[in-house]
């Protein structure tokens, strides 16, 4: 696996990337590759060919984007003839056209920083990762233990074998349905960051006291406002009930604790004997919300063991398909050397097969021609036996992923500023920000969970403040730089002359907000300052911005009275028949 930047392997056609200006000399070809407006790479190539205005290189190292003879690709990597004015966009360093919607006579575009191409596989490699998932989707397949699910599987065309409660995927079918599959535009497509903070079987971490106590409901609901009240964050999710409550009736506590604070429910089922209760709240709260049950209603399963769908989360699936009703079926969660192999090459391999699998289960019982990739890879620590968030195999997972993403122009969502430390220090932020920004800054789209903390044992109030800083810092790796007259300034680099100062420059006044990010925890300030103002630290400043919002956000309106009886009711009847 290449790991020298975005590569191409030896002896492959580089055809499926962006063109730039190329000028030949000898058995060396300087390249210019003009990856975005005023964003250009230069490249450097060992014994390049020019073949019938294709460039072949051996010993490749780095994305190979030449226009030799006037060939360009088109979207799927095709190559064909340029127009003049492909030429000389390519030549002034510009995007397509298509990136922007129409062609442009200058380079006054947008620059952006995140969702480039980065390709840590050859095309070789990448094709043996291809080959190596179909051959698991065609001989191996996926375990399914429901009848009803297989039957529909079976209508649909796809081999069934009963005895085994298994579905197999031929080579033939897997490419026809990522050739149908709706396809999505890297070029186009506009960065983003998502955050939120997840609560889960964890502790909450006291900012009064510092120490490690269990849930109240004031602390959950605390904690959800905050949430609630961070620019960057966007809310929280709540997966189970971390309140008192009897273990096997967590998912219906989850959606009335939810709902009552101003979370989303994180829609576990876990029972199968809770699915009409279940079906019964949402039928309760469709009522009270005039809204369709189908529009709210929120349940998930996964597939703990890769490739296998249980009997009690199949069984889940096939209830609520009776109704009318759709249940999320995720993976990905795989830890190399566990449930995975324990190289990058197979583990990639086998979750590849299972999210590809997935995407076809999703279109033969439901139709759906969306074509998506997720990630969430990990190690089993084979010293503790822990399944570990903060490490470098996740980013590097993400990484080959997102390219395999690519190849099939498929959306990617991979997880990233996750960390194994017990509470906010510079473990957390290390390891926060070694799986997250080389993940957003290649695939253009990261999920975070503020406020997470040892895998996802601790909601820290304080973790949640400085991952809110973080994810204002990481924002500007998605914001649009325009590079056009206005910004570059040159009025004002001619008007203040050599050495010239720009500090009460109106050019300054008019771009500095929109051009430089502003903190509210990180330093801003010198030494001596700081040391007079206390010499308090990132997480001294989080703890008093914590303590601060706990005290002043504003809670989210009551839950209606009679939704909440209801639903208490239907927690009662739950109760007494389990028991």
């Amino acid at each position: 696996m290449s790991n020298s930047g975005p590569g191409c392997g030896e002896e492959n056609s580089v055809t499926d990337t962006p063109m730039g200006r190329s000028a030949f000399s000898g058995s060396r070809t300087t390249v210019w590759r003009g990856a975005r407006a005023g964003m250009r790479t230069f490249l450097q190539e060992d014994e390049a060919k020019v073949q019938g205005g294709v460039v072949e290189a051996r010993r490749t190292r780095g994305i190979l984007a030449v226009e030799a003879d006037g060939w360009v690709p088109d979207r799927s990597g095709t190559p064909h003839r340029a127009s003049s004015l492909q030429l000389q966009r390519a030549a002034d360093g510009c995007p397509p056209a298509r990136d922007r919607g129409h062609p442009r006579p200058t380079c006054e575009a947008f620059m952006r920083i995140a969702g480039h191409r980065f390709d840590v596989l050859s095309l070789r490699e990448a094709d043996r990762l291809h080959d190596a998932a179909l051959r698991i989707l065609g001989e191996m397949g996926m375990e399914i233990q429901e009848r009803a699910l297989l039957d529909e599987l079976a209508a649909a065309g796809l081999p069934v074998n009963f005895d085994e409660h298994r579905v197999r995927f031929p080579r033939s079918s897997v490419e026809r349905a990522l050739g149908e599959a709706e396809t999505f535009d890297w070029d186009s497509a506009a960065p983003h960051l998502r955050a939120s903070a997840g609560i889960y079987h964890s502790l909450y971490h006291d900012p009064e006291t510092g120490r490690l106590v269990p849930w109240t409901e004031k602390r959950l609901a605390d904690y959800i406002a905050v949430a609630r009240a961070m620019p960057n964050v966007g809310g929280a999710h709540l997966l189970g009930c971390r309140l008192e409550v009897s273990p096997e009736l967590e998912p219906l506590y989850e959606r009335l604790y939810a709902w009552k604070w101003g979370a989303t429910e994180g829609g576990s089922i876990h029972r199968t004997e809770l699915c009409p209760y279940l079906l019964e709240i949402y039928r309760a709260h469709a009522d009270r919300v005039q809204r369709p049950l189908r529009e709210i209603f929120r349940a998930a399963v996964y597939l703990a063991p890769m490739m296998k769908l249980g009997r009690h989360e199949a069984a889940q699936v096939a209830f609520f398909r009776r109704h009318g009703l759709k249940v999320d079926i995720g993976g990905g969660m795989g830890a190399m050397g566990a449930n995975l192999p324990v190289t990058h090459a197979g583990a990639v391999a086998l979750h590849l097969a299972e999210q590809l699998a997935l995407n076809l289960l999703d279109r033969a019982l439901n139709g759906n021609r969306r074509l998506h990739l997720g990630g969430s890879l990990s190690v089993l620590d084979l010293k503790t036996g822990i399944r570990p968030f903060g490490r470098p195999e996740m980013a590097i997972a993400n990484l080959m992923l997102i390219q395999m993403a690519r190849r099939y122009r498929a959306s990617y969502g991979g997880h990233g500023g996750l960390s194994d430390a017990k509470l906010p220090s510079t473990e957390a932020g290390a390891q926060k920000a070694l799986t997250a920004i080389p993940t957003l800054l290649a695939g253009g789209n990261v999920w975070i969970d503020a406020g997470l903390l040892s895998i996802d044992e601790v909601c820290s109030p304080i973790q949640l403040c400085l991952d809110d800083e973080f994810l204002g810092a990481l924002s500007r790796f998605v914001h649009e730089f325009e590079v056009a007259d206005e910004t570059l300034g040159i009025d004002a680099i001619l008007a203040a002359g050599p050495g010239g100062n720009y500090l009460d420059a109106e050019h300054t006044v008019k771009f500095f907000r929109d051009e430089h990010w502003q903190p509210g925890i990180w330093s801003r300030q010198m030494l001596r300052p700081w040391m007079a103002g206390g010499g308090k630290l990132d997480a001294d400043r989080a703890r008093e911005m914590a303590l601060e919002r706990i005290r002043s956000v504003p809670r989210p309106a009551p839950l209606a009275e009679e939704l909440e009886r209801d639903i208490e009711r239907i927690v009662g009847s739950a109760r007494r028949a389990l028991a």
